[in-house]
């Protein structure tokens, strides 16, 4: 993996990843032993073969995954549910 210096935000990113999202960071909230951070996407990197007939990055295509760090696990994530604010009411 080839790490890359951004020019936008102060944080590396994976040359080889499809799909980077720089952010930057806005607030930091304690939360008990947690810590909630809110950010501002600048930027996206995107390779064109994830990119779907809109211009936009598809998720089926990208694949993402999310780590559990407690349960040391990894979970893939994308599967289609339906359309935002409509289908979203019913889940």
């Amino acid at each position: 993996m080839t790490p890359v210096k951004s020019n936008l935000v102060d944080a590396p990113y994976v040359k080889e990843f499809p799909l980077i999202l720089e952010c930057r960071l806005l607030h930091t909230f304690e939360i008990g032993i947690h810590t909630q951070f809110v950010g501002e996407i600048v930027d996206v990197k995107a390779d064109e073969e994830i990119l779907g007939e809109d211009g936009y990055p598809d998720i089926e295509k990208a694949q993402p995954i999310v780590y559990t760090p407690g349960a040391r696990t990894y979970h893939g994530i994308g599967k289609y549910l339906g359309k935002g604010f409509s289908s979203g009411r019913k889940i």
